[in-house]
């Protein structure tokens, strides 16, 4: 069975239970840990793709499931995660999704996302030109009340040296299943905070678009 497009499916049934952003959490596939290619061989594969004729198919909602989950899923068994974190801290990055219909956010808790928006707000996020053309657009930030332990430049350390820990699963997993992918930082942090009705500590980090040839 061919798996569910995440732009025509996933945040449709999220809106369908209300007009209004919600935070009710809509489960994932379960995510393939196994199989794909090996990691040396995804190594050799990985690369950042170019805006200019970036993918523009839509990913599944498996792929959506893999790449969360990559990024900063639990894994041992629930016992830790997939990318490390500075005093072996709870993930303090938080993930949220942009596609055609609006904004998710990650829950590695529960492997589940909730809606926080239903706008598109994939033009407006970036300073490169073309990042809209990504069917699908990650967005790291910095959890400020997760981080309220450190002082500021721990937390902002720490924030970014995850980050880069996580954008490099996700690019690894996304060569692994042919998924083109961009590391940006070049990112309207004003914009990102309005849109996303970030908290004052919270800092956008950075993006990354995904697409499919």
């Amino acid at each position: 069975m061919k798996s569910r497009l995440l732009s025509t499916s996933l945040l449709s049934g999220l809106l369908a239970l209300s007009g209004v952003p919600a935070l009710a959490d809509f489960s994932l596939p379960p995510p393939q840990t196994q199989g794909g290619s090996g990691i040396f061989d995804a190594l050799k594969l990985r690369s950042s793709a170019s805006l200019a004729n970036f993918p523009t198919n839509p990913l599944s909602e498996q792929e959506i499931s893999n790449l969360l989950w990559a990024a900063t899923g639990l894994n041992r068994e629930g016992k830790g995660w997939t990318t490390p974190y500075g005093r072996g801290m709870a993930p303090y990055n938080d993930i949220y999704i942009a596609i055609d219909l609006g904004v998710l956010r990650y829950n590695w808790k529960t492997h589940a996302v909730e809606q926080v928006s239903n706008k598109d707000i994939r033009g407006s996020i970036a300073l490169q030109p073309g990042v809209q053309k990504a069917p699908v657009i990650l967005i790291w930030i910095a959890n400020g009340e997760a981080l309220s332990s450190l002082d500021s430049t721990q937390a902002n350390n720490f924030a970014y040296i995850a980050s880069g820990a996580m954008t490099q699963n996700v690019y690894l997993a996304a060569a692994s299943m042919g998924i083109g992918a961009r590391y940006i930082v070049s990112i309207k942090q004003d914009v990102i905070r309005k849109e996303l009705g970030l908290g004052e500590k919270d800092i956008p980090l950075n993006i990354m678009p995904l697409g499919k040839k």
